[in-house]
């Protein structure tokens, strides 16, 4: 059974919806906007020179705080942080000098992080949280960032990695330490867009990455990036969401244009251990937090998707949910992290402009 506690206009274009890890701040979402300016004089004109003329791409970070109340669960806005379009946000999965901190990538091809504080530091319970920018790194040139992740799900660091995608195909690898954002490594990684780059968490040195020439590749960042340690084209458009389990070692999920969603053996890539297909481009994929088998799917033209993966050994996968409620592009979905909710889920719609705040009950046959 599934319930809608809530949707949520966004004003601008919604593209990415991440929920904190960390306690004390499990009630708190982001969500990233993205939206193109263009006036109503160049949509009519449509000139080579309006098409040719710098696209203006506005977007903000808003911040929302979960409530309670009898079973019925609420989103509060409590702050927006303008500034230019957002295409991908992440939380770092340990704490950053005792403080909870999100990356983010944008539309003028810049890696940001930003620290994550109580508005009051005594009163963890605080309706409000503050955002305070801590620094930022250009990806090169005149591109989109696309993507982004940390290296730091599983095995926690003090100076953790964090790599990033761009619109011309490179990817980069970056060093948190002193306070700084470090280059390790930077390389051109697919001919057309990357749109997704990830740790192996269990490994972080290697690097997956998906790109819009339809291949799905691994790197290992301790040796020459000139070549990928494999290259495959089991999918048959462009990949653009990939994700290590944080929970069960050697397990890879990715999605693809081509709407469908695949399991790896990350020690075996010349073949899925299971393949389903899902009825629309897989922009991103989820591990569920707290169970190994359970992914969660934004499935763009499709809606959004629990998926079952306990007999992926057979080859098969299992759509237990299906939620397709005020969705018109499912760019953006996410766990909420806290046991207290039961199976919490916020997505977002690009073009609706909207969060949807739902869950679903798990019975106990679904899943092993």
């Amino acid at each position: 059974m599934m319930e809608t506690h809530q949707v949520v206009d966004t004003g601008y274009y919604a593209d990415s919806v991440e929920w904190c890890p960390h306690t004390g701040y499990h009630d708190v979402l982001l969500c990233g906007t993205y939206q193109l300016e263009e006036s109503p004089k160049e949509q009519e004109q449509n000139t080579e020179e309006t098409r040719t003329k710098p696209q203006t791409r506005h977007g903000d970070v808003q911040v929302y705080k979960l409530s309670q109340d009898n079973g019925s669960y609420s989103l509060t806005k409590t702050a927006v942080h303008e500034m230019p379009g957002v295409l991908d946000i992440k939380w770092s999965p340990d704490l950053v000098n005792g403080s909870p901190v999100f990356g983010l990538v944008n539309s003028v091809g810049v890696a940001e992080l930003y620290l994550v504080t109580n508005s009051e530091e005594t009163d963890v319970g605080s309706t409000e949280v503050k955002v305070t920018i801590l620094m930022g790194v250009s990806l090169g040139g005149e591109v989109l960032g696309l993507s982004l992740d940390w290296s730091n799900r599983v095995s926690k660091s003090n100076a953790p990695m964090l790599t990033t995608s761009s619109s011309d195909g490179c990817v980069q690898v970056h060093q948190l330490t002193s306070g700084e954002l470090t280059p390790v490594s930077s390389w051109k990684a697919h001919d057309y867009e990357a749109w997704i780059t990830a740790f192996n968490y269990w490994d972080t040195n290697v690097v997956y990455t998906g790109g819009d020439d339809c291949r799905l590749k691994g790197w290992d960042i301790r040796q020459k990036t000139s070549s990928p340690i494999f290259s495959s084209k089991r999918h048959e458009m462009g990949v653009c969401s990939i994700q290590s389990c944080p929970i069960r070692d050697h397990l890879l999920c990715t999605g693809s244009y081509d709407e469908h969603l695949l399991v790896w053996d990350s020690r075996q890539m010349k073949h899925p251990l299971a393949d389903t297909q899902l009825g629309g481009g897989i922009w991103r994929v989820k591990w569920h937090p707290g169970h190994a088998q359970l992914l969660l799917t934004a499935t763009m033209y499709n809606g959004y998707h629990v998926v079952d993966t306990e007999h992926i050994s057979d080859g098969k996968m299992d759509v237990l949910h299906h939620y397709d409620r005020d969705v018109s592009l499912g760019y953006g979905a996410d766990w909420c992290h806290s046991n207290a909710y039961n199976n919490l889920v916020a997505t977002c719609s690009f073009y609706n402009h909207s969060i949807q705040l739902w869950n679903f009950t798990i019975k106990n046959q679904d899943i092993g």
